[in-house]
Parts: structure tokens; sequence; C-alpha cells
């Protein structure tokens, strides 16, 4: 090999190694970067102070109400799990999605021009700090906005950690 195709492949081969570590969060110059689905356990008690809210009461309204089901939901709920029991277990997550959960979606009123609230779709969402990116998409979330989807983080700095707060039914986009 003449030592012009070497440099060329070796200068290739830095590119790539550049690329890697960015996206691995490894690069000095770069801000590291996480991805919601990727991200492991041991890196988010890293980034945020973590607390496990053991008050089951933020529930009481949607799980103590006597929720009537009328006869026609029952039936819907009976054919659908019917109709999927078979291939359930071997549902890819877009067939799970498409074939089970967007038919009971779409049986809820997600939608309030009144409150204006909607359901979101593939929604992409970005949290930034100085100190790191956290990214991805959501398949499916419920929020205010109508047109736009409203998603907030409140974020605190606490020593090396942040905290975070996500009220229930109102997250915002930042």
């Amino acid at each position: 090999m003449n030592t012009e195709i070497e440099l060329k492949l070796l200068k290739e081969i830095e590119e790539l190694k550049r690329k890697f570590n960015i996206l691995e969060g490894k690069d000095e110059n770069q801000i590291p970067t996480y991805q919601y689905s990727k991200i492991r356990d041991a890196d988010l008690k890293k980034l945020f102070d973590i607390e496990r809210n053991l008050d089951n009461g933020i529930f009481d309204e949607w799980l103590n109400n006597k929720i009537a089901i009328d006869n026609s939901t029952k039936v819907f709920l009976k054919a659908l799990i019917e109709d999927n029991k078979a291939l359930i277990e071997i549902y890819s997550e877009e067939d799970l999605k498409v074939n089970f959960i967007v038919p009971i979606l779409s049986k809820v009123k997600f939608k309030s021009y009144e409150k204006k609230i909607r359901g979101f779709y593939e929604l992409r969402i970005t949290y930034k700090t100085s100190e790191f990116i956290l990214n991805g998409t959501i398949d499916f979330v419920v929020s205010e906005g109508l047109v736009e989807s409203i998603i907030v983080f409140v974020s605190t700095r606490k020593a090396d950690k942040h905290s975070v707060i996500c009220h229930l039914g109102k997250l915002h986009r930042t």
C-alpha cells in the first residue's frame, strides 16, 4: 500500500474514532449526550439526584374513582385481546403499538380545546444543561399545547448532581 493511501485511511480512522467518542460522550470538547432509550441507571444516578416518591396519593384521583365501563367498551377490549392474544408475545415494539396500544389510545379522548391539551405521538424532547444533553423520542405523551407540545423539566443544581422535578400532567418542552 502506498504512503498516500495509508495516510488517507489513518485520517479516516481518526475521524471515525472522534465521531464515536462524541456519540459515547467521551470527547473532551463536547458535552456528553445521552439518549432516553439507552441511558443506563448508573449514568442517571451520576447526573440526577433521583428520589423515589413513596406517596401514592398523587394517583388517587386517577385510580380511586368509580369508573363505569359500558358494554361496548367491554366488547371492544375482549375482541382486541382475542384478536391479538396469539401473536402478542412475538410482536415487535411497533407491531404492539399499532395492533394493540393505538386502538386503546384511540378510544380515550385526550384532546381538550378548553384545557388546551392533546396527545402527541413520536415527540422529540431534549433536556440540555452546560454539563450534559439528554434527548430522545417519546412514543406518546399528553401535554399542554394544541399546536406544539410544551414539556418542562424543573431543574435545580445540588453539588455535582441535578434534581429534576417533573410535575405529572404539566410537563413542558424546552
